[in-house]
C-alpha cells in the first residue's frame, strides 16, 4: 500500500458540490448535513468532534456546530489515520 498522501485541491473539492447538491450541501453545513454526505449517523459526527478528529473544520456557536464541508472532507480523506 502506498504511503503518499493525495492532496486535495479546493477545486477538486468543489467540483462535485454544483447544481443539485450545492443546495443540498452548502458550504457550511450542520452535522446532521455532514452526516447525510457520509452516509454516516449525526451521532459519528458529533463523536468526531468530541475526540478532536474534526478539529479545524467546525465551530460551535452556542449549541450549534458550524462545519466547513471542504475542510472537512479534506481532513476525512487526507488527515491522519485514526486507530
Amino acid at each position: 500500500m502506498s504511503t503518499k498522501k493525495h492532496s486535495l485541491t479546493p477545486d477538486k473539492l468543489a467540483r462535485p458540490f454544483v447544481a443539485e447538491l450545492a443546495a443540498r450541501f452548502p458550504p457550511v453545513l450542520s452535522p446532521r448535513q455532514l452526516a447525510e454526505l457520509l452516509g454516516r449517523s449525526p451521532k459519528t459526527v458529533y463523536e468526531w468532534m468530541a475526540r478532536g478528529r474534526l478539529d479545524g473544520a467546525y465551530r460551535k456557536r452556542g449549541k450549534h456546530a458550524l462545519i466547513w464541508r471542504d475542510k472537512a472532507l479534506e481532513i476525512l480523506f487526507t488527515g491522519k489515520e485514526w486507530s
